[in-house]
Formats: C-alpha cells, sequence, structure tokens
C-alpha cells in the first residue's frame, strides 16, 4: 500500500487535515492582521493625521482599508499560514526544538511581511526609521504572541498532570 499523502489527508489518525489546518491558521490570522492595522490606522488618524498617507494600506482621508490593501494583507495571511503549519507542526518538520521552530518562524514572518512591504510599498522603504518601528513592533508583537503561547503551554501542562495524578490515584499506579 502507498504510504503518500496528499494535501487532503491526515498525518496521523488525529491530525487534521492539512487544508483544514491552513483555513484555521489563515483566518485567525488575516482576522488578527486586519484588527491590528485598523487599530493602528485609527491611532494614526487620531494622532498623526499627516502620517496617514505614507502606507499604502490606508485609504486617504482615514477612511480605512482599500479592496486592494484587504487582498494584499490576505495573501500575506494565506502565505504565513502555510508556513505556520510547515514550521509548527510536526507534519513537515519532525524533529525540532522549540525555540528553534519559534525563531525559524519569526524569520520566516519578517522576511515574508518584508517582501510584502516592498513590493505593495506598505511603508516608505527607503526610510531606516519606518525599518526601525518595523522590526521593533514585529519583534514586540512576536513577544508578546510567544508569551501567550507559553503561557497556554503552562497552563496545558498543569492540566494534564493533574489529569495524570487523578489517573494513577484512581487505578493505584505507582512509578
Amino acid at each position: 500500500m502507498n504510504d503518500e499523502k496528499g494535501i487532503l489527508q491526515r498525518s496521523s489518525p488525529r491530525s487534521k487535515p492539512f487544508i483544514i489546518d491552513l483555513m484555521r491558521n489563515f483566518g485567525a490570522i488575516f482576522t488578527l492582521s486586519i484588527l491590528a492595522i485598523s487599530f493602528v490606522g485609527l491611532l494614526v488618524v487620531r494622532y498623526a493625521p499627516d502620517a496617514q498617507d505614507i502606507s499604502s494600506l490606508f485609504a486617504s482621508g482615514g477612511m480605512g482599508l482599500s479592496f486592494n490593501a484587504v487582498l494584499q494583507i490576505a495573501g500575506f495571511s494565506l502565505i504565513l499560514a502555510f508556513l505556520s503549519i510547515v514550521v509548527v507542526s510536526d507534519r513537515f518538520i519532525k524533529k525540532m526544538r522549540f525555540l528553534a521552530r519559534t525563531i525559524l518562524l519569526f524569520l520566516a514572518a519578517l522576511f515574508t511581511f518584508s517582501m510584502f512591504a516592498i513590493v505593495f510599498k506598505w511603508f516608505p522603504i527607503e526610510d531606516p526609521l519606518a525599518w526601525l518601528g518595523f522590526v521593533l513592533s514585529t519583534f514586540v508583537c512576536f513577544l508578546f504572541s510567544l508569551g501567550l503561547t507559553l503561557l497556554k503551554l503552562k497552563l496545558e501542562g498543569r492540566k494534564y498532570d493533574r489529569l495524570l495524578a487523578n489517573y494513577k490515584a484512581r487505578h493505584n499506579v505507582s512509578v
């Protein structure tokens, strides 16, 4: 029997099909990206109205995101969703430490965003301060999401430790 796995097949009996993971990641990344960009846009319109025409992401006059910008963000989100599945899941890279996966995903996201920023002129690419702000804000957001992920893993670890202790107590299992 052929052991190859297609894009719609599962990599293990308990994992979801690749396309489902891709769509779930895409939805989350796209939604959070739109919300973050909208929030930043509101801040720019409110506190730095002269700066709102610097980025091609925002329509002039504080009108919001253009259709082109939404589609660009969707493309970025789809690529990032794919990269996150490739890097974070065990589906493609079988053995890699969590920290290495995290750094690899950060670098892939930084590179992908940089390419989109250059191609679609999301901010002035010849301005070193714009790049510094981009790298710093990306790093801060990445640290925030990493902190949330580590917190989630810690809470799940405690939950499973309690469940294991309860199981051992009920079944008189000793280690």
